[in-house]
């Protein structure tokens, strides 16, 4: 017991011995960029324009998903989509702006079960 409570105050006595780095605080200069930093607060007011996309799919598990979007300034325009365990695709359509995000969803196919088998079995594992 004794040994242990020595560990302890040794690793305190390391850990309190160990120099600070410098702390990491927001910019203090009133807003102003700093020039030639490449910090991100000298980002500010560029416009962001980008476009991306991706899919997964892998038939043999029933996996198929992806998403694309495209923003320019304040808009951004996109739609995912991703197949559900009934069988139909979910496809969600959205702009996101000023206003907020407005999704517009809508499903493709038809919803499939599988037929019961007469009792209430639950999942099988």
């Amino acid at each position: 017991m004794i040994s242990k409570a020595l560990l302890f105050v040794m690793m305190l006595v390391q850990i309190h011995g160990v120099p600070q780095g410098p702390a990491y605080l927001p910019p203090n200069n009133g807003g102003a960029s700093r020039p030639g930093t490449g910090h991100p607060d000298d980002w500010a007011g560029d416009p962001i324009n980008y476009e991306y996309s991706y899919e997964v799919q892998d038939a043999g598990l029933g996996v198929d998903f992806g998403h694309r979007e495209m923003r320019k300034d304040d808009e951004a325009k996109g739609t995912y989509h991703v197949l559900l365990p009934d069988g139909r695709t979910q496809i969600v359509d959205y702009v996101a702006d000023a206003g907020g995000y407005r999704p517009m969803i809508r499903y493709e196919g038809t919803a499939t079960y599988p037929a019961s088998s007469g009792g209430d079995e639950g999942y099988k594992y």
